[in-house]
């Protein structure tokens, strides 16, 4: 009798780890194909073309975050509950709402970016347009379908195609505007490829259709999180590219260095979201707490290992060229650890104790500290300066995270007179 609950445990177990590896596959093809991108086009056009760029993939991730419209923040629940045809409507009104989206929301990111950019403004829109063709991403369908094979070869492989194209294009003498370019072609591409294919089936019934105000409404808690931590990753570059110039090209390359492995880590904050949530309230608030001290083992680790070989990279990165000196390296991997943790706090246990309206104002907060030190720090010390006033918006809006959501769990687990379970 207790092989077979055994046998299901194991089964479960390969299953979540082949899910896993799947996605994380993805994410690390990916991530490796963007960094090897990168010195390829610093080779092709210096430092100061590739900063214009980088400055224009900044504010297109913005844009990107836009135009997702939250999908990935209510999209994968809303998949995994749905019957297929129901998953095939929530994906074509998905598809429609951000065709509509993409171009107001790119026009302006890329008139930002001309403007952010003067030297180099054709690059900077080139950047952007590439950043912002993200936004179609169907990762969140794959996801929830818990597909991520499907999501490997039919969105995965043409981006890492057009960005090989790309790489090998640049090395052998094209101009450096080829770069993002391919990324952008890649991007579509595999947008074309994934729209054929969920849709590619007439399902028999007729649910009924939202209309495009109706899914924008439904949408709008999803979109805001996501884009004003978007909105702060990105400021910070631009600020830099405006007061502090002569620091843009190595900034953009310690910015574009933790924020590929802030998303090869992905995998592993998106495990620890399935692991808290749970319907009783008492076993959410362990498994949080769990997932809190574990997490911060790890992020401490993470900052340790990516101290060790960040100045490699960078070497390697910067094509001899930009070369960010040990401080600035030590303030990155402090920065990464702590964003790997914040990710979990937020994503995984403040969203499942319903209070990501916590994660908003910690956006906000870490904006108002941080974003002055950024100004005020690159003038004054440079990138180390800018660096640091970054790390410490970050810090602030997890400390204000973790002490709401300490309070929260308090609140489940010693609850007032009269209002125990």
């Amino acid at each position: 009798m207790t092989g077979t609950p055994v046998r299901s445990a194991r089964a479960a177990v390969l299953r979540g780890g082949s899910r896993l590896v799947g996605f994380g596959l993805s994410v690390a093809l990916l991530a490796a194909s963007s960094l090897v991108l990168i010195p390829a086009m610093v080779a092709a056009g210096g430092d100061r073309a590739w900063g214009s760029i980088a400055v224009g993939q900044s504010i297109g991730g913005v844009a990107a975050v836009l135009i997702y419209f939250g999908w990935g923040h209510t999209g994968p629940a809303t998949i995994a509950r749905a019957d297929p045809l129901s998953a095939q409507v929530e994906f074509a009104e998905s598809l429609r709402t951000r065709m509509v989206l993409f171009v107001p929301i790119a026009a302006v990111g890329c008139v930002i970016a001309a403007l952010v950019a003067p030297s180099h403004p054709v690059l900077a829109v080139a950047g952007c347009l590439s950043a912002a063709a993200v936004g179609f991403t169907s990762d969140w369908f794959f996801v929830g379908s818990r597909r991520p094979y499907a999501y490997l070869a039919l969105e995965t492989l043409p981006r890492v195609a057009g960005t090989g194209i790309g790489i090998v294009l640049l090395f052998n003498g094209a101009p450096v505007i080829t770069g993002p370019l391919c990324l952008l072609a890649g991007m579509l591409l595999a947008f074309a490829v994934t729209s054929w294919w969920v849709l590619r089936r007439r399902l028999p019934g007729a649910p009924e259709r939202r209309s495009l105000r109706q899914v924008i409404s439904a949408q709008r808690n999803g979109v805001g999180s996501g884009a004003g931590t978007a909105a702060y990753s990105a400021l910070p570059l631009v600020l830099v590219s405006l007061v502090a110039p002569g620091i843009q090209p190595a900034y953009a390359l310690v910015d574009k260095l933790q924020r590929q492995i802030s998303v090869a880590l992905g995998p592993v904050v998106a495990v620890v979201q399935g692991y808290v949530p749970r319907r009783d309230r008492l076993v959410t608030v362990r498994r949080a707490r769990q997932a809190l001290l574990a997490g911060a083992g790890f992020s401490l680790v993470l900052a340790a290992a990516v101290l060790i070989v960040a100045p490699w990279l960078f070497s390697w990165l910067g094509a001899g060229q930009v070369q960010p000196e040990f401080a600035v390296v030590v303030l990155m991997s402090a920065f990464i650890g702590v964003n790997v943790w914040e990710s979990i706090l937020a994503r995984a246990v403040l969203a499942s104790l319903d209070r990501l309206d916590v994660v908003a104002r910690g956006t906000v907060l870490s904006a108002v500290i941080g974003l002055p030190l950024v100004v005020g720090g690159a003038l004054l010390f440079g990138l180390v300066g800018a660096f640091a006033g970054v790390l410490t918006g970050l810090a602030a809006r997890a400390a204000y995270e973790l002490v709401i959501a300490v309070v929260v769990m308090r609140g489940v687990l010693h609850p007032p007179e009269g209002k125990g379970s």
